[in-house]
Parts: C-alpha cells; sequence; structure tokens
C-alpha cells in the first residue's frame, strides 16, 4: 500500500473511460511520490484538444467526454507497463443499460476511503503498560508472644482466641517497608474474633475488599484462620494500586462472600455505630470491652460467646448491646436465671436482660430503663434448618450431564435448521431478483460481468 497505488481499467474497446481517468487522478495523485521513487510511470489525467499529437510526433489516444476530450496518458520516459486485472480496482464492462460514470464514481469513492484507512491503520499504537507493584518478601520468622507489646496486643487476649503461633515479616517495594504480624488462630471465628477486638471506629473498611480495615498507617485483615496486621513504618497512607498490591502479597486473593459461612451472624445494622462490634470468646477480653456488665456471670466456661455493638436510639445517646449465645436453650435458661438474681441484689443496677431461644440479650448504658425495655423488644431469633446448595450427589451430577447434552443436541439442530433456511431464502431471492429486477446491475454483473475489488 506505501510503495504504490494503480488504478487500471479494461474495457472490451481498448478505450478508456472518463469515470476511470477521474478514478485514476484521484488516487494516482496521494501515490505519485512513492511510485516515481521505485522508477516506474504514474498515470495522470491531462486535457488535449481532439487530435492533438505529442512532442514526439505519435498521436493521443482519445475519448470524448463532457465538456471535451480527456486523455490518459504514461507520464515520463519510461514506457508504460502493460495493463493487468490487479491492484484496487479492476472492472470488465459488460452491457448493460447501468453503465453510468456514476458507478465509477462511487467505486473511486470506496477505494479512496480504503487508502485513507490503510494509512490510518499504519500509525502507531500507543500501548498504556501498567506497572507491576511486586512487593517482595524479605524477612519471615516465627517470633514469642513479647513482641505482641509494641504492637499493641496482649498474649492474654490472643491466648483466649486460640493463637497458636505468630510470625513477623518484612516486605519491601520501592521506597515503602512495611512490617507484618501474622497470628495463626483456631479456626476463622476465632481469628474474626481478634479482628473486631483490636478494630477502632476510626478505622474504615477497604474498597473491595471484604474483612479488611485500615487506618493511619496500619491495615487489620483476616484471610481464613489467620489475623494479620500491616504496619507502615513511614506512617503514610499508600495509592489505592500500592495498597491492593501488599494486600494480596500478604493475605493472597481476597476473600469471597462464602467466608462469612464460618463466622457468627451479624448484629442488626439499624442505628448501628460502625466500628464498635465485637465478638468475644473469653472473660480478658469482656471485661474490657464490656466494663458495665457482668462479665464473670455470662459463663465462658460453659460455651458462652459474646456479640457486642453500641447503638443510637431516637438521638437520646448511645446504648450497649451484648447477645450472649449458648449451645442449647437449657443452658441459655439456666445463664439467665444465674444473671437475673445477680443484677437483683443490685439495687443500682441498670441493664435490662431478655432471653431468646439460646440467646441471652442485655442493654446498658441506656437513658432509662424504658428505653433499654423497647429496644431489646425490637429484638427476634429466626433458625432455619436448610441444604447446603453446594452438596451434590452422583445423581444430580449426571442429571446435569445429561441436560448439558440434551442442550447441545437442540442448539446444533437449531444452528442446522436455520442455515438451511437461509439458504432457501438466498435461491428464492435471486430467482425474484432475475424475474422482477433483471436490468439490474446486481443481476447484469452476475450474467455479463464480473467486480473485483482487491484491497492490499
Amino acid at each position: 500500500m506505501r510503495d504504490r497505488v494503480k488504478v487500471i481499467q479494461r474495457l472490451v474497446t481498448g478505450q478508456f473511460d472518463v469515470g476511470a481517468a477521474l478514478v485514476a487522478a484521484q488516487i494516482t495523485t496521494a501515490s505519485k511520490r512513492a511510485a516515481t521513487h521505485k522508477g516506474h510511470p504514474y498515470v495522470k489525467l491531462t486535457r488535449y484538444p481532439s487530435g492533438t499529437r505529442r512532442r514526439d510526433g505519435s498521436l493521443e489516444g482519445n475519448r470524448a467526454g463532457l465538456g471535451g476530450v480527456y486523455t490518459l496518458r504514461a507520464s515520463g520516459a519510461a514506457e508504460m507497463p502493460a495493463l493487468r486485472n490487479s491492484g484496487i480496482l479492476s472492472l470488465m464492462r459488460h452491457k448493460s443499460s447501468f453503465r453510468s460514470p456514476l458507478l465509477v464514481w462511487l467505486l473511486a469513492g470506496v477505494s479512496i476511503l480504503g487508502v485513507r484507512v490503510a494509512r490510518a491503520q499504519e500509525k502507531p499504537t500507543v500501548v498504556t503498560i501498567v506497572p507491576s507493584f511486586d512487593w517482595q518478601l524479605e524477612s519471615s520468622a516465627t517470633v514469642d508472644p513479647s513482641v505482641l507489646a509494641r504492637w499493641g496486643g496482649d498474649a492474654a487476649i490472643e491466648r483466649e482466641y486460640g493463637v497458636k503461633t505468630l510470625t513477623a515479616r518484612t516486605y519491601r517495594f520501592g521506597g515503602h517497608t512495611a512490617d507484618v504480624l501474622m497470628e495463626e488462630a483456631s479456626d476463622p471465628s476465632a481469628a474474626y474474633g481478634l479482628w473486631t477486638f483490636y478494630r477502632t471506629p476510626e478505622m474504615s473498611p477497604v474498597r473491595g475488599a471484604l474483612l479488611t480495615v485500615a487506618g493511619t498507617g496500619k491495615v487489620l485483615l483476616v484471610r481464613g484462620p489467620m489475623f494479620i496486621r500491616i504496619s507502615l513504618r513511614a506512617q503514610e497512607t499508600l495509592p489505592e494500586a500500592e495498597d491492593r498490591a501488599l494486600l494480596k502479597s500478604v493475605g493472597g486473593p481476597l476473600p469471597s462472600a462464602r467466608a462469612f459461612d464460618q463466622l457468627p451472624p451479624s448484629l442488626p445494622s439499624h442505628e448501628l455505630i460502625r466500628g464498635t462490634e465485637k465478638y468475644i470468646l473469653g472473660p480478658v477480653a469482656a471485661a474490657r470491652e464490656l466494663p458495665s456488665f457482668p462479665t464473670n456471670l455470662f459463663g465462658f466456661d460453659e460455651g458462652a460467646e459474646v456479640q457486642s455493638a453500641r447503638y443510637t436510639v431516637g438521638g437520646t445517646g448511645a446504648l450497649t448491646l451484648a447477645a450472649i449465645n449458648y449451645p442449647t436453650p437449657q443452658i441459655a435458661s439456666d445463664a439467665l436465671d444465674t444473671i437475673t438474681k445477680a443484677l437483683g441484689q443490685d439495687s443500682g443496677s441498670k441493664i435490662s436482660v431478655r432471653r431468646r431461644d439460646t440467646y441471652v440479650l442485655m442493654v446498658a448504658n441506656a437513658p432509662s430503663r424504658n428505653v433499654a425495655d423497647r429496644f431489646l423488644g425490637q429484638f427476634k431469633v429466626e433458625k432455619v434448618i436448610s441444604t447446603d446448595p453446594t452438596v451434590a450427589d452422583a445423581g444430580n451430577d449426571v442429571t446435569a450431564l445429561m441436560k448439558l447434552l440434551i442442550a447441545n443436541g437442540i442448539f446444533i439442530i437449531v444452528l442446522s435448521g436455520l442455515s438451511l433456511a437461509g439458504g432457501v431464502v438466498v435461491f428464492v431471492s435471486k430467482r425474484l431478483a432475475r424475474k422482477w429486477f433483471a436490468d439490474s446491475v446486481l443481476v447484469q454483473g452476475e450474467q455479463g460481468g464480473i467486480i473485483v475489488l482487491n484491497l492490499r
């Protein structure tokens, strides 16, 4: 396309047509420089009076046209190469009433458009390369619980959540350095409990990353049974791309929504103060987070698990809810009697208590007893037994495979029918066109001529 562009038309009469000459004039102008550079003559259009002779004495071949006689000649000393049916446009004339310069002009426009598109495609394509933020692991070592003090932790809290091992790591990328402390808990719910215990209301969730919160210079995340702390030495806030790369390097793939299946159910979100939710598994953590409650009566030795949070109630201030879940309703009933008896002996207590199935609900720090009672009256515990949709037996697998095979067979039959119908439509349309539009250029082209567009 870049070396040369030829536009040649051979007519049955052996003469040149006005339309083809104009095609040559418009298209070969763009390739004049390239053709001359390679030593080949280019075709140009010249207007002469009828019967004009060239300087060498030979008579010009001409053809009458609108407004004068137009001649197609070869410019240059070299002899014009023999005409051949190749290049961008090759036309064979056929006898038809639609033989008009309008068709040639239309084809010329298409050819010129093709040349411009080809030139546009030759322009270099700029591809933006996204940099890779590859955080490199520099060191990794198992450490003892004494390092928790530097991270703001407590060995007694970690023991309640069943932490087995502590691993300290260091990651580096460019001028950034991140210290990581990975704590392997007994199960995902225990790791989630640690995550809620050390989370503060000032931390905000990381967009697009479940079970991940970030504050100034530090990040807390849960990945399975691992509770992970990340601290940037410069106490800086990373750009989003670098931050996500760090999370992926440290914690691996982001957790899916199914990760919540192994965690305790969430408390109601209406009027909940975000960041105050806690999941407590022992008396030490309960005493620190719930100083207003008789945590020694919760019965952690009987399998109690506590979820707590703070709520705003109608603009009257914040109250604290403690939802204690017991293994059975009988244990919950005995715990309620013990707690009620202890609170009844304390005349100054402002704690309201209710039992719902295996839960004992307690409210403290309410503006009044009536506010606390109305708040507790809104809670209802529902338990639903259902099958796990992810578990499928062999019979279901066979059924699904048979359905897939049947669907593929139906698709093949429909596709074959559409192909057959398309062939019938094409055949009928051609017969009708020959009958009703016998003089059209399409029908005449099929019978007496060929139109070839060879774009390179």
